[in-house]
């Protein structure tokens, strides 16, 4: 079911939606060429312009939506414990493709393993997604060499969205795909909406082939089929010389969508106990020392090969997908202008 609308009709949505919900959009400050993900409230609304949906993903990843880099999941004392509930649920509005594999990576390591990470759980319970085509690759996308395309989909390796949204001149494509979405189309005063023709869906799919091919000619070579064992089998040589101009500012992990390691830690706050979890890195010298200051994983080419091996590598193998969506964040932010994929395609 796919209907058309128009920006006014969209804004009109984004009124009523703030009345129930959290909602996480998109939007460009002071000149930006890539926007920000922001919590959207009234001014923000007044400034609201559909075009901030045709740049690429946002700055931040998706994830903080579900995992802050720093956030209190439980407070309690010697009588008790509980979680922190959120009071609204959350939409995110524009989030592209290589924003919802990591909540399939996320949802692998955080739902699927040993244990349960319960705030993880009720943030993607209580979570409405509303994706978007991305039609205007950048020279750091890789979605296409990574299994992606830049559109949305109904599933993205188990993530669904509810809704997806294209935009065909001054139109705007709503498809749905869940009955949720469905249900928020619904609530609705005075905004109508109209089933799209034959004429407005192919003009859907030339626009997506154009964005297709576009990430083809920036990306014409792809990694190799076995790229998994290639990554395993590179030696200390390899590794040194790939990564030699890293300062280890581990900006690439703190930027990475799909990044999952973190810390929890528990603090005395006045007559109270909270337990912080924040962030953690695997380029980070502490990060493998164990009891007795050992450290498996000591030299740096040791750290930096391990980021491969579990996104390319012993992810890949137990999943059939990688732990990377080709957001190309990382070399965005690298400051010895690093980019994984030359690294991976000289394998």
């Amino acid at each position: 079911m796919i209907f058309v609308i128009d920006e006014i009709g969209l804004r009109n949505l984004l009124h009523q939606w703030l009345l129930n919900y959290k909602i996480f959009i998109p939007q460009v400050a002071n000149g930006q060429k890539i926007p920000n993900l922001t919590i959207l409230d009234k001014e923000k609304l007044e400034r609201f312009s559909t075009s901030v949906f045709l740049n690429i993903r946002t700055n931040e990843p998706l994830k903080a939506v579900f995992s802050l880099p720093k956030e209190k999941v439980a407070i309690f004392n010697d009588k008790e414990e509980k979680g922190v509930k959120e009071e609204k649920k959350n939409l995110v509005i524009g989030a592209k493709v290589c924003d919802l594999r990591p909540l399939a990576v996320l949802k692998k390591m955080y739902l699927e393993k040993n244990f349960v990470f319960e705030e993880f759980k009720e943030k993607l319970e209580n979570t409405l997604i509303i994706s978007a085509d991305c039609p205007f690759p950048q020279e750091s996308c890789f979605c296409n060499l990574v299994g992606l395309k830049p559109y949305g989909e109904k599933e993205v390796d188990g993530i669904i969205a509810d809704l997806n949204l294209s935009f065909i001149d001054n139109k705007i494509l709503i498809e749905v795909f869940t009955k949720k979405g469905e249900d928020l189309l619904k609530d609705r005063i005075g905004v109508k909406l109209e089933e799209a023709d034959k004429e407005i869906l192919e003009k859907q799919k030339e626009l997506r082939k154009k964005a297709e091919d576009y990430l083809r000619k920036i990306n014409p070579k792809d990694f190799a089929e076995n790229i998994s064992e290639k990554v395993l089998g590179a030696q200390e040589k390899f590794w040194n010389e790939v990564l030699e101009t890293c300062v280890e500012c581990f900006g690439c992990l703190y930027i990475c969508p799909t990044c999952f390691c973190f810390l929890l830690g528990d603090f005395l706050v006045e007559n109270h106990y909270e337990r912080i979890k924040f962030w953690d890195t695997c380029y980070h010298p502490m990060y493998a020392r164990v009891a007795g200051g050992l450290n498996p994983r000591a030299e740096f080419y040791k750290r930096g090969r391990n980021r491969f091996h579990c996104k390319f590598a012993n992810f890949y193998l137990e999943y059939n997908f990688y732990a990377c969506s080709g957001c190309g964040r990382c070399s965005q932010v690298c400051l010895g202008k690093i980019d994984i994929r030359k690294i991976l395609l000289s394998l």
